[in-house]
């Protein structure tokens, strides 16, 4: 009743259409038969009133995960980033955190890909840096490069986000989302419903350090196959030259795999 009333509200202000947008505060189960049935309530009156019903494709934003559909089902699934650290895991994971803004929270859930010893000169440039075992003593710093998982939080429904670099993930999202509108509201595709509108997909936000002494967590946006694939086309191999991601060469030297 109180849609149906918002939507002739918004008729008698002259709008001509309205997104069904979900947001902070939802009561009713995401894309379960009653919220459908409040969606094709919504797209009738829209019809009814000669407007035109946009549909969205997320709970909240943003888009991806579909309320924390996808990721509940395969953990593979989830956001993925590599996490450069001076600390090395000790397997103590992390709850599910709050908001969505922790998706670079560290969760020590995650696999051991490689260390470094990262060796700087007096001006802050890489003067070496050496793949090392993760018992082997450094000359400089020792860095720990770990396959990460995005954790779980209240924003996603006690869920995490999801590795939209991951084509199999993203056909899962489409699946769930929009075949399900089609299924509902399709009759009405290209009519009534013009449009979905999707809210900025993401990947893990890159953590840079501010100065070339900082021993803060530094991160990079990740995928499994992301390695391998660089590879493939670059010749390059990415794994071993990411200091060079975060550190400055000497003065006059290039990094051609930055």
């Amino acid at each position: 009743d109180e849609l149906l009333r918002q939507i002739d509200v918004f008729k008698k202000m002259g709008f001509g259409g309205f997104h069904m947008h979900v947001r902070t505060g939802l009561e009713t189960e995401y894309l379960s038969d009653e919220f459908m049935d409040y969606i094709k309530a919504c797209v009738k009156k829209a019809k009814d009133n000669n407007m035109l019903s946009y549909l969205y494709d997320e709970d909240r934003w943003p888009s991806g995960a579909a309320g924390g559909i996808v990721t509940k089902e395969k953990d593979e699934y989830r956001q993925r980033m590599l996490r450069i650290t001076t600390v090395p895991y000790t397997s103590k994971k992390l709850g599910v955190v709050a908001g969505h803004e922790g998706s670079n929270a560290r969760t020590e859930d995650g696999e051991l890909i490689t260390c470094f010893d990262i060796v700087l000169d007096q001006d802050g440039y890489l003067k070496s840096y050496n793949q090392i075992g993760f018992d082997d003593i450094s000359d400089g710093t020792k860095w720990y490069v770990y396959l990460d998982k995005s954790p779980k939080a209240t924003w996603f429904n006690n869920q995490s986000y999801i590795d939209t670099l991951n084509k199999d993930a993203m056909d899962r999202f489409i699946e769930i989302t929009y075949e399900t509108y089609l299924k509902n509201c399709g009759k009405d595709f290209g009519k009534t419903i013009p449009s979905i509108f999707t809210d900025e997909p993401q990947f893990s936000h890159k953590r840079r350090i501010d100065y070339p002494t900082d021993k803060e967590d530094i991160t990079l946006p990740w995928t499994p196959d992301l390695a391998k694939t660089f590879k493939e086309t670059y010749g390059e191999d990415l794994i071993a030259g990411i200091p060079e991601l975060f550190w400055n060469l000497p003065k006059g030297k290039v990094s051609t795999i930055r």
